[in-house]
């Protein structure tokens, strides 16, 4: 692929390079056809110079990283001189087809430290297509760049470590085939202080065996901080590691038992994860493989040593108990997860929790008897002695009812502040308990069944015993999410508040003031995805008096009443969203005049309600600054005449209002003049624009944002951007746009960020933009179908902004012509790009030879006997042609040239080289030559011509590429000299042999001897070529009688 001759990337100016560089680019329009490698070559060097993107086909990005993902290479990319390679720091080359690493291919990179080499040449089981791959690394790949200290190796077929520098800090091997670590693995490394190497042999790499790590084989890393070696099929834990280890995970492998001396010397462990050793099966989010014990077994002393432990993860390990003896010496253990055990018994009555009063977060989720639901649960004691607990998640223990009882030993926790609940089947919940609870700050009951309050005196602390169960489905088991599903951003709104409650996803039908008793200090309640059908009337919220956020989406609501939520006085978001069955119940009226009444709302969300028809006529709020009314039916409600036509007016402050998706199929001035003026923001993406009067911005004095994507403008006209706008970010995305207006965007001074990307644009011109173009910080126009012409001058554009538009190296692609399709931009092919005006000459001359080739033969059959006739007599009567026969003292040529143009390369020579040479440089010592296709006079014969130009030329040249095998007009030409010489005496034979190494005739081998002279050989090296033509002018100036060998023969030299 080369770059295009009349591309605006050649012409653009450049720093000027040497004479002989100069003088190739002003012959390039003469030698196009003749040339294309030669002009590469000298664009590809002009080009270096230029204001190209520094690092193609990759995009530099901020801190020196240089992306180069997804790029498809098959080898490592090597930037030019004349980028800044001394700024390359970090280098991505995530998932490309880079098989094969060379000694040489970092090495111009002098200050190197991030290289990511992840995803190029993946295991067999770990291709998408189970191809298999292997990388082979030279041995100084790696060791030539000595300021590495970040590697990235991993999903690569690589067997072994490879040699490696010793300033290396971070190395990860994970999810590569290397099976095998002994002490030469990583030799000088003595700065590695983290070390991954997970999932080389498990289910999805699989190795039939394990990872084998002999003892001592990391010894060696002295400062080695973080060892990772998950999924390895390990079956105990390495011996001999560095006791300077801090992090140690060895999870998900078949390590069935712990033991002191397996952890011994690690005194400066903090982390330890031997997670998933002994799994239990039943709740396997991957293919899984029963513990052949019943749980894993630990030695009460196992972790004593460990003193500086922080986190210990114990999850997944068929845990039945607790020993306390476990935890023991561990002073410092804050974060403990026992998730996914069998502890659902043993977390009533465990006395573990005792001494682990430093402990902040733990997690015990999913700890519950298989297909049993448990009627209640009621924490051990021992819970009240984590005193520093902060976090206790208790998800999918399965109990049904949630009292005073349950979580009583939780209350003293004065450092408690998180609490999860969620997937435990609960139908019955107390809600008034967490007023008791001094710190708590977000309670999660989501993912339950529970469907209204419950009643204290139901339930007394001598109620039915635990085996009171109720069997569930394996299959619920199975799909159980492990993590909450993300709130719509209302409840982003809640990280900083006091206290959140979160009912989402429960079996809610109705809501009851009672429900909320002891939560005056609730700020923020989520209760989507509920079933809660009620009309709300202003009594159903009473006790939040210090509610700020309300959450209910996904319901059935009937806002009906016109004092709804006007018993929460400091709400400041409300998310009605999703509660579209009342408002498509047809013939049923809807009230928003609560709307006026919450005096502090700032967020109101009345998103995907389908609302459009039967609505109060106007909003009005004095506090509302962001409406979302997304996923509705504005275009129907403005199509009602003027009922709804200032429905938005009455939003004094609003500044965003979203109304992306409300089938709008145009929008008018008067709807955007009785918009609020106070709007900066308005989404108006996803609807059915054809059409957008632009000048209707005046209007909106106010505006900042408008989002137009994925609508169906066909082009940007319409007038343009008004003048005095303060626009300054436009999204017209996702439409059909083909064309834009000059000056479209040049009257919008505060304009900053334009997004064309995915339209039909073919070009980027810079008069779309006028003097703005300055102020522009982003500028995307990918996924447009742009024509790489060789003349497209928006390559020059996109240039000069190039630090703004995103994606230019890789993601700005060209869609025409179809040999550059889905290409970048900076990809153009020199065959591409011909001159035009030379493309012009050869069609004119195309056309005029197949004209005349068919005009001939037609006038040859009609009157070819009367022109032939002609044509004599007027050769009869010229009595200029008889003079020329009587002088035949003067002959008209200086040499006759006989060469076979069957072979092309002699006739490209004999055109271009010996005609230039002989005729156009020689000034007024140029020789007149006599060519077969330019002198041969039409209508006379073949042997006619032939005798002519023999006898008519003072030298007879035979042009040769070999002197066997000589027929046709070569040999009838040659004997014709020999005729020449037995008659006239005259020996006018030159031959110019182009192949020196050929074989030779005996003729020539002759002829060497005898006239040395009038046998020449075309030089194979460029500086013997002066010598050459020297020797031919004389050759075809002097008589050859001048150049016969006296010492052999006497011939024609006699006279």
């Amino acid at each position: 692929m080369l770059w295009s001759t009349r591309s605006p990337l050649a012409s653009r100016k450049l720093p000027k390079f040497d004479t002989q560089q100069k003088s190739w680019v002003l012959c390039l329009r003469t030698l196009h056809p003749l040339s294309l490698l030669v002009q590469a070559a000298v664009l590809a060097e002009a080009l270096a110079l230029g204001t190209l993107p520094a690092f193609l086909p990759c995009e530099l990005k901020p801190h020196g990283l240089v992306d180069c993902n997804w790029l498809f290479l098959k080898s490592v990319p090597r930037f030019s001189a004349a980028t800044p390679r001394s700024n390359i720091t970090n280098l991505s080359l995530i998932s490309n087809r880079i098989h094969h690493l060379h000694n040489f291919d970092f090495v111009h990179l002098p200050n190197l430290r991030k290289l990511n080499l992840k995803w190029n040449c993946p295991p067999t089981g770990l291709s998408p297509m189970h191809f298999p791959c292997r990388m082979t690394i030279q041995p100084n790949t790696f060791k030539a760049v000595r300021t590495l200290e970040d590697l990235n190796l991993s999903y690569n077929g690589i067997t072994t470590v490879p040699p490696l520098p010793s300033s290396l800090m971070n190395l990860s091997l994970s999810h590569t085939n290397i099976l095998v670590l002994d002490a030469d693995s990583f030799t000088g490394l003595h700065s590695l202080r983290f070390l991954f190497m997970d999932g080389n042999c498990y289910y999805k790499n699989p190795c039939h065996g394990a990872v084998e790590v002999k003892p001592g084989a990391l010894l060696g890393l002295s400062n080695l901080t973080h060892l990772s070696l998950k999924y390895n099929n390990l079956t105990k834990v390495p011996h001999q590691l560095p006791p300077s280890l801090e992090y140690l995970l060895v999870s998900y492998n078949h390590i069935v038992k712990l033991a002191p001396e397996d952890l011994a010397n690690l005194t400066s462990l903090r982390v330890l994860d031997v997670g998933g050793n002994c799994r239990r099966c039943d709740h396997a989010f991957n293919p899984c493989i029963e513990c052949k014990q019943e749980s894993l077994l630990l030695h009460p002393e196992t972790f004593h040593h460990l003193s500086h432990l922080e986190g210990l993860v114990l999850k997944d390990n068929s845990l039945h108990m607790l020993n306390p003896f476990w935890f023991h010496g561990l002073a410092n253990l804050s974060v403990l997860d026992l998730s996914e055990n069998f502890l659902y018994e043993c977390i009533t009555k465990t006395t573990a929790f005792q001494n682990l009063t430093s402990l902040r977060k733990l997690d015990l989720s999913f700890n519950y008897c298989k297909k049993v639901s448990f009627a209640k649960l009621h924490l051990a004691k021992s819970f009240a002695s984590l005193v520093s607990l902060q976090e206790l998640n208790l998800n999918g223990i399965f109990f049904r009812l949630l009292n005073q009882y349950t979580l009583r030993w939780l209350t003293p926790l004065r450092n408690l502040h998180t609490l999860h609940l969620q997937m435990n089947f609960i139908n019955q919940a107390q809600l008034s308990i967490f007023g008791t609870f001094p710190s708590l700050r977000l309670v999660d009951l989501s993912d339950n069944r529970i469907s209204g309050s419950l009643i204290v005196s139901a339930v007394t602390p001598k109620e039915a015993d635990d085996g009171a169960q109720e069997s569930l489905w394996s299959g619920v088991l199975a799909s159980a999410p492990l993590s909450t599903p993300d709130h719509k951003n209302t409840m982003v709104r809640c990280r900083n508040l006091p206290f959140t409650l979160d009912l989402s996803r429960n079996n809610l039908v109705a809501i009851h003031p009672e429900m909320f008793a002891n939560l005056s200090h609730l700020q923020c309640l989520s209760l989507s995805h509920n079933c809660i059908a009620q009309a709300v009337n202003g009594s159903q919220f009473l006790p939040l008096t210090e509610l700020k956020v309300l959450d209910l989406s996904h319901n059935k609501l009937d806002l009906y009443h016109g004092r709804s939520f006007t018993e929460l006085p400091q709400l400041q978001a409300l998310d009605l969203s999703y509660n579209n069955q009342p408002f498509s119940m047809k013939g049923i009226g809807h009230n928003f005049s609560f709307v006026t009444h919450l005096s502090t709302l700032r967020y109101l969300s009345l998103a995907h309600n389908d609302i459009h028809s039967r609505v109060s006529s106007h909003l009005r709020s004095a506090s509302l600054v962001s409406l979302d009314f997304s996923g509705n039916s504005v275009g129907l409600l403005w199509g009602e005449g003027d009922l709804y036509l200032q429905f938005f007016q009455g939003l004094r402050v609003l500044s965003k209002l979203d109304l992306s998706q409300n089938r709008l199929h145009i929008l008018l001035p008067q709807n955007l003049a009785n918009l609020p003026k106070s709007l900066k923001d308005l989404n108006l993406r996803d609807n059915y624009l054809s059409f957008f009067n632009w000048s209707s911005l005046t209007f909106l004095p106010n505006l900042e944002v408008l989002d137009l994507a994925g609508n169906q403008l066909k082009a940007l006209a319409n007038g343009t951007l008004p003048y005095g706008t303060r626009l300054q970010k436009l999204d017209v995305s996702s439409n059909s746009i083909v064309s834009v207006v000059p000056a479209f965007f040049a009257l919008a001074l505060n304009l900053k960020e334009v997004n064309l990307s995915d339209n039909i644009l073919m070009t980027v011109d810079r008069s779309w933009f006028g003097p703005i173009v300055v102020n522009l910080t982003m500028l995307d126009v990918r996924s447009n179908p742009l024509h790489c012409a060789c003349g497209a001058a928006f390559v020059d554009f996109l240039l000069e902004v190039q630090t703004k538009v995103p994606g230019l190296p890789n993601q700005v692609k060209c869609g025409s012509p179809g040999q550059l399709q889905g290409r970048s931009i900076f990809a153009q092919d020199l065959r591409l790009c011909l001159d035009e005006v030379l493309s012009l000459d050869c069609f004119g001359i195309s056309l005029l030879a197949v004209s005349v080739g068919m005009a001939v033969p037609l006038l040859q059959h009609l009157c070819g006997w009367d022109v032939w006739y002609c044509f004599h007599l007027c050769l009869a009567w010229l009595p200029l042609l008889a003079r020329s026969r009587r002088g035949a003292q003067a002959l008209p040529y200086d040499a006759f040239v006989v060469f076979d143009k069957a072979q092309n390369a002699v006739a490209d020579w004999v055109y271009n080289e010996l005609r230039v040479r002989l005729e156009e440089r020689r000034g007024r010592r140029a020789l007149r030559l006599c060519l077969e296709d330019r002198d041969w006079l039409p209508g006379q014969t073949l042997f006619e011509n032939l005798w002519a130009s023999i006898y008519g030329s003072r030298k007879t040249l035979f042009v040769l590429a070999h002197t066997d095998r000589v027929s046709g007009l070569l040999r009838t030409s040659f004997l014709l000299a020999q005729q020449r010489l037995l008659e006239d005496r005259k020996d006018v034979v030159v031959l110019v042999i182009l192949r020196p190494d050929a074989h030779r005739s005996r003729y020539v081998r002759l002829r060497q001897r005898l006239c040395r002279q009038s046998v020449l050989f075309w030089p194979q090296q460029p500086s013997g070529q002066g010598s050459f033509w020297a020797q031919l002018s004389t050759a075809l100036t002097r008589d050859n009688r001048h150049f016969y060998n006296q010492n052999f023969c006497r011939g024609p030299t006699a006279e």
